[in-house]
């Protein structure tokens, strides 16, 4: 391992902190030219300097000095959500290097670790469906034997053919995931979630991300409206939930409430996919929205759903612990961060101490 801080990995920490080269500087009592410096390689960070920048950044200095994380990790697949333009460039940059970090941490936590999924995962050519994001996520659900009817547990379904799904926090609330897939095989997809959201739009964001996934290689004006259509298909199958949708009127809201429940959807994505369906009229469509708006459902639905939690990591965490002997320190340094961000971003399960041995002497 060098002893030379690599210019880019300074650089995607300190970004993932939301600091500037002049608030890294000020923090590590160095001039802001010596960092700009540091990040385009014009000046080696070494010795004492090394020590102040990665005291300043929070992280242990192997993460800094270590070039393996940073190859292949240039701007992959990731996607944005089209809520995407009301983030300024700072705050874009900041969401990517954290989606570049939480790739450096999990592909640690993953060494030694063997993942073997219920259906090998592969993308997909949407010319082979006529470009139609729907007949995509029918052939998912049928190549992963997904069951008729609504999906129990969404991120269950992603985790179990093999993509690694990471709830934590993306600093704003205009950012529902990010996803990446590197092109140099043999490392899995990641799919970054923002804490805090509601079930039934955790869920829909979650197979928005997925399309982006199978379908998006190279970013195209129509991929987020494609994986709006995907993410609908693939979690109210339009042959299933027509139907039900078949004559919604403004009166039956408490139908939509059911139907809320059943297929794990917000009231506002029902109506959208009716409208999509054909089941109500533009006119209709329209009142659905002033009535959303006037009963305060635009910002708070009734019907909370329950929490789906991602758990891949939480049993590699658990592997790591109980059978290979790691502390929850070591499992920190094996993801490239101090032990108390560590603990606050991936809540690794408790250390159990080995059991005392107990001689029993009769009396």
């Amino acid at each position: 391992m060098s002893d030379q801080a690599r210019p880019r990995m300074v650089t995607l920490v300190r970004e993932s902190l939301g600091l500037t080269q002049l608030d890294l500087g000020e923090a590590a009592g160095l001039s802001q030219g010596y960092i700009s410096k540091v990040e385009s390689s014009l000046l080696p960070l070494t010795g004492e300097n090394l020590l102040k920048v990665a005291d300043a950044l929070k992280c242990p200095v192997e993460l800094l000095v270590d070039d393996t994380p940073v190859q292949g990790l240039e701007v992959t697949c990731m996607h944005h959500r089209r809520r995407h333009s009301k983030i300024n460039a700072s705050t874009k940059r900041r969401i990517e290097a954290l989606t570049h970090l939480t790739r450096v941490s999990v592909e640690g936590l993953l060494r030694g670790i063997e993942l073997v999924p219920d259906t090998e995962l592969h993308r997909l050519d949407l010319d082979l469906f006529d470009g139609d994001p729907a007949a995509a996520a029918r052939a998912v659900r049928a190549s992963w034997r997904v069951p008729t009817g609504p999906i129990h547990n969404v991120v269950e379904v992603l985790e179990a053919v093999g993509i690694i799904v990471v709830a934590r926090s993306l600093v704003t609330n205009a950012q529902d995931a990010v996803s990446t897939w590197p092109r140099d095989g043999g490392r899995p997809p990641i799919m970054v979630v923002n804490l805090g959201l509601p079930a039934d739009r955790q869920r829909f964001t979650t197979c928005h991300e997925l399309a982006h996934l199978l379908l998006h290689t190279i970013p195209e004006d129509d991929q987020e409206k494609q994986a709006d259509i995907f993410a609908a298909e693939f979690l109210a199958p339009a042959e299933e939930i027509a139907p039900q949708l078949a004559g919604l009127t403004t009166r039956d809201f408490p139908r939509l409430i059911q139907l809320k429940a059943q297929w794990g959807m917000s009231i506002a994505a029902l109506i959208r996919r009716a409208y999509d369906l054909d089941e109500i009229s533009d006119r209709q469509y329209r009142q659905f929205q002033i009535r959303l708006n006037q009963l305060g459902w635009k910002q708070l639905e009734p019907g909370a759903l329950p929490a789906e939690t991602p758990s891949t990591l939480t049993r590699v965490m658990e592997v790591h612990l109980s059978q290979h002997g790691y502390t929850i320190d070591e499992l920190a340094k094996t993801a490239g961060m101090l032990p108390a961000p560590f603990k606050a971003h991936y809540r690794p399960p408790r250390e159990t101490p080995p059991a005392t041995p107990l001689r029993l002497v009769q009396p």
